[in-house]
C-alpha cells in the first residue's frame, strides 16, 4: 500500500484544485441529460467521454447502444487489481414546479442543515448521480497530477438509461464481457452522510418493476367509449375511474401495506444470520425522528417503540406502490366530467428471493382471476433485480477502512431502500460491490436536489469527499 504521505500529496492536489473541481463538477450538472424526455442525452455522453479524458483516461469509448450510449474508459493504476466504476449520467425531468432556484444553473446557495451551515449546488443530478461521477473524476485527476497515477487500475462505464430501467445495460455487459472482466470488484460511487453528518454503508439494493394499468371504456365495454361525457350521465353510465380503484383495491389491504397479489412474497428469503446482526445494531441507532423529519413525514407504518421491526420492514419489505395516477380533468377549477379512461402508474421494490421478471404476470394473473382482465398493462422499464455483498469482501472491508481514517463509524444497511443495476455486475461478471462515501446531498427525483460542495466539521464537503475516494481507492488496490 501506498505510504500515508504519498496520499498527502494527493490530498493537497484536490486542496489545490478545488475551485476547478467545483467549476467541472456545475459544467456537467448544467448539461441536461433527461433520459426520460430524451433531453440532451447524445451531448452529455460526449462531455462525459472529454472528462475521462480530461482527468487522464488512457482509452475512452462512446460505444452505442439499442439506446443511449455507454461511456467507457480506462485508466491505469499502480496495483494489480482493477476496479470497475459503474456511473449514470442521465437524469430525471427537471421541469416539475417546486424550485426555489433554477434546475440547470448549479447555482452555489449557502444552506442551513442539522449539521450546521454549508454551501451547495441545487440542480438536477447533484445527488443522484452526476454530482457523485464529478468528484470521482476528479479523485482520478488529483492521482494522476500528484502520486503518477491512481492507486488501482480503473475501467469505468457510465451509463444513460438508469432512470428508463437500464433495458440495454445487461446486452452492453454481455457484450463487452472481456473487457469489463478484468474487475474485481465493482464500485458506485455516492455521498454517504446524512444530513446531521451520520455516514451509511450499505451492502446491496432492492429490485424494481415499474408498469402502468389503464382502465377504458373500450377495453371493458361499459362506460364511456372515446371521450369524457358530462358528469350528469353517471346516474345510467359506468366509470373506468371507479373500475380501475376497484381493481387496485383487491390488491393490497391496510393503506396499501399488506399487499394481497397471490404468490407475491412467496419466494422472499429471511435474513440472514449476517444481516439479522446488522438490523439489530441498526436499531439501537436508528434515530426516527430524524429520518421523519428529512422526510417530512408524520409517522411511520409500525410503532416506533419497536426499531429492530421498523428496520427489518425497510430492509427485507417488499412493496407495491402507485407512483401517480389520472383521468379525466386534473386542472384548476370545475368541469363535470365522466372520463372514459384513467391510468396510474405502479412500482414494485423486490428483495431477496424474489425475481424481476415474475412479478408483472403474478399482478396479471391476480386481476384477471378478480375479473379485472379488461384492466391493461403495460411494462415502462424492465427492472431490476436485487442484489448485494457480503460485509466480509475485501471492497467493503477498505470502504469500512476508509470510514475509520476519516473518523466515521458508519450505519451498515444490508440494503438500500433505491434500486441500482448493480445486478448486471454482480450476477453476470460474478463482481462484489460497494457503493458509499462520504459527503452529502439529497432530493433525489424531487425540486431542489442539492449536494454539499462546502461542508463543516460534521458533514465533509467536495474536497474531503474527493479525498475520502482516493483512500478507498488505495485501500482496494492494495489490499489481499
Amino acid at each position: 500500500m501506498r505510504t500515508e504521505p504519498d496520499l498527502k500529496d494527493a490530498y493537497a492536489r484536490i486542496d489545490k484544485d478545488i475551485a476547478r473541481h467545483i467549476s467541472r463538477t456545475r459544467r456537467l450538472l448544467r448539461q441536461p441529460s433527461s433520459s426520460q424526455q430524451d433531453i440532451g442525452i447524445d451531448e452529455c455522453a460526449e462531455l462525459v467521454a472529454k472528462l475521462y479524458e480530461e482527468v487522464g483516461c488512457e482509452k475512452v469509448e462512446v460505444v452505442q447502444t439499442k439506446g443511449n450510449p455507454v461511456v467507457y474508459g480506462e485508466c491505469k493504476g499502480d496495483s494489480d487489481k482493477t476496479l470497475l466504476g459503474y456511473f449514470m449520467y442521465d437524469t430525471m425531468p427537471f421541469n416539475e414546479p417546486g424550485w426555489k432556484h433554477p434546475p440547470m444553473e448549479a447555482r452555489v446557495v449557502e444552506k442551513r442543515l442539522p449539521a450546521g451551515k454549508v454551501k451547495a449546488i441545487v440542480n438536477r443530478g447533484t445527488d443522484n448521480t452526476k454530482g457523485p461521477l464529478a468528484a470521482f473524476l476528479n479523485s482520478v485527476e488529483a492521482c494522476n497530477k500528484s502520486i503518477g497515477r491512481p492507486p488501482v487500475n480503473l475501467v469505468l462505464v457510465a451509463e444513460g438509461e438508469e432512470e428508463l430501467g437500464s433495458p440495454n445495460l445487461p446486452l452492453y455487459v454481455k457484450k463487452d464481457k472481456k473487457r469489463l472482466s478484468k474487475a474485481d470488484a465493482c464500485y458506485f460511487p455516492f455521498f454517504g452522510q446524512d444530513s446531521d453528518g451520520k455516514a451509511n454503508l450499505y451492502l446491496g439494493v432492492k429490485g424494481v418493476v415499474y408498469f402502468e394499468l389503464k382502465a377504458s371504456g373500450k377495453a371493458w365495454g361499459r362506460g364511456p367509449q372515446e371521450f369524457a361525457i358530462h358528469s350528469s350521465h353517471k346516474a345510467w353510465v359506468d366509470s373506468p375511474v371507479w373500475r380501475l380503484i376497484d381493481a387496485l383495491k383487491t390488491m393490497t389491504d391496510d393503506n396499501g401495506n399488506d399487499i394481497l397479489v397471490e404468490g407475491f412474497k412467496d419466494k422472499i428469503a429471511p435474513p440472514m444470520a449476517e444481516d439479522r446482526e446488522l438490523i439489530r445494531e441498526l436499531a439501537k441507532r436508528f434515530d426516527a425522528k430524524a429520518f421523519k423529519d428529512a422526510m417530512k413525514v408524520k409517522r411511520f407504518i409500525l410503532p416506533e417503540d419497536d426499531p429492530e421491526a421498523l428496520v427489518k420492514r425497510f430492509v427485507y419489505g417488499t412493496t407495491l406502490n402507485i407512483d401517480g395516477i389520472w383521468g379525466g380533468y386534473t386542472e384548476k377549477g370545475s368541469k363535470t366530467v365522466l372520463p372514459h379512461e384513467v391510468t396510474c402508474k405502479i412500482d414494485i421494490r423486490l428483495v431477496p428471493d424474489q425475481e424481476k421478471d415474475e412479478m408483472m404476470p403474478l399482478v396479471r394473473k391476480h386481476l384477471d382471476s378478480h375479473g379485472y382482465e379488461d384492466i391493461e398493462m403495460k411494462e415502462i422499464d424492465t427492472g431490476y433485480d436485487c442484489c448485494r455483498a457480503s460485509v466480509k469482501e475485501p471492497v467493503v472491508q477498505s470502504m469500512l477502512a476508509s470510514y475509520k481514517a476519516f473518523g466515521q463509524d458508519p450505519d451498515i444497511w444490508p440494503t438500500s431502500g433505491g434500486a441500482v443495476p448493480f445486478y448486471v455486475f454482480n450476477k453476470m461478471l460474478g463482481l462484489p460491490f460497494t457503493m458509499s462515501g462520504i459527503g452529502h446531498s439529497d432530493l433525489a427525483h424531487s425540486p431542489n436536489e442539492y449536494m454539499v460542495v462546502e461542508g463543516n466539521k460534521t458533514v465533509a464537503g467536495l474536497a474531503e469527499a474527493e479525498k475520502f475516494m482516493v483512500h478507498f481507492m488505495n485501500g482496494f488496490g492494495h489490499s489481499d
